[in-house]
């Protein structure tokens, strides 16, 4: 059994983030002890060197979420002190929209990628991948498969007294003109339909989220927030349409065969919904479209489209526990321990 460290951006409370360590917990912590490297939420994010963090771990998992980043490097995810080690890049995805690639950057990225002691790499859609190959040019294949929260087995769906709309709001968008988004709202709660906003994060992101919640002037919404991600998600399986601003609502979303309307059409979410067939549920928060698309919303999710990325998904971490099993022989813990 070997102790396997995992860097990413764990800790903060981003909803899809946390669902990428639960991952982790829940396959490779199967087998091997798991801990997450770093100890505090601010940089330098140890308080120790990470040449001696390193070396209390026998490999190092990164991954997943967008964290090969053209024009700004991590010392948290690409800080060479983790490559004394194995080092397993799973799932990773590339924001392919920033057009700029800061040539320090890249050389940097290019030096860990290619180092000989990186075992495995893989990202989360083909556009991610296709950058790695150009740009990094790493010495081992890169593998490509859905985005690893679909390995997950989501907790029952809640049960609504009503039928009930989602939305979901973040920091970064709170500046954007509310209007359509109220309009949308207010349409459907006339239908009928209960409005509730969830707050898709816990801790540090879960109290910024939460003041862009209250301040969204919708008065008939219902807010809920909690510490459990398990419950963030029971919430999502429960609704009959999300109205998202993140990414992983909408993944998790599509798990439990919840339409969701995407408000934050990244390239994360055009190729996921350009794989599911759904591009037309692509909206913004300023859309004047967004109540005619959500009405789109009604044509159902491909079952079939959901457990191929699901079987992908899981395909991917058995492919990764086989490579660390490789250099690391497998024991089963008991799930007590």
């Amino acid at each position: 059994m070997a102790r396997i460290g995992l860097v990413g951006f764990f800790g903060w409370g981003n909803y899809g983030d946390e669902l990428f360590l639960q991952q982790w917990q829940q396959s490779v912590g199967l087998h091997h002890e798991v801990a997450v490297v770093h100890d505090q939420l601010a940089a330098p994010y140890f308080t120790r060197q990470a040449t001696d963090v390193a070396k209390e771990f026998d490999a190092l998992i990164i991954g997943g979420g967008d964290l090969v980043i053209p024009n700004k490097i991590s010392p948290l995810y690409w800080n060479r002190a983790w490559l004394q080690r194995p080092v397993y890049i799973s799932g990773v995805g590339v924001p392919t929209w920033i057009k700029h690639r800061a040539p320090d950057v890249i050389e940097r990225l290019q030096n860990f990628f290619q180092h000989p002691n990186v075992r495995y790499i893989s990202a989360r859609d083909e556009e991610s991948a296709q950058w790695i190959r150009r740009f990094l040019e790493p010495h081992v294949q890169v593998a490509v498969h859905a985005d690893l929260a679909y390995n997950l087995s989501m907790p029952p769906a809640y049960k609504f007294a009503n039928p009930t709309i989602g939305i979901n709001l973040r920091t970064h968008r709170a500046g954007s003109d509310p209007a359509q988004l109220m309009k949308t709202c207010t349409a459907l709660r006339d239908r009928g339909f209960d409005i509730v906003n969830l707050v898709l994060g816990t801790g540090r992101t879960r109290a910024a989220d939460l003041e862009v919640a209250r301040a969204f002037p919708f008065d008939d919404q219902v807010i809920l927030d909690s510490e459990n991600i398990n419950e963030l998600s029971s919430w999502i399986g429960g609704l009959d349409l999300l109205l998202s601003n993140k990414f992983h609502g909408t993944v998790a979303a599509t798990m439990y065969g919840v339409s969701s309307l995407v408000l934050s059409a990244t390239t994360k979410s055009r190729n996921l919904y350009s794989r599911l067939d759904r591009r037309y549920l692509l909206s913004s928060n300023e859309d004047p479209e967004m109540l005619s698309k959500a009405e789109l919303g009604r044509v159902p999710i491909s079952s079939l489209a959901v457990e191929q990325l699901e079987a992908e998904a899981n395909a991917a971490v058995r492919l990764l526990q086989r490579r660390i099993g490789a250099d690391f022989p497998m024991t089963t813990l008991s799930p007590t321990s």
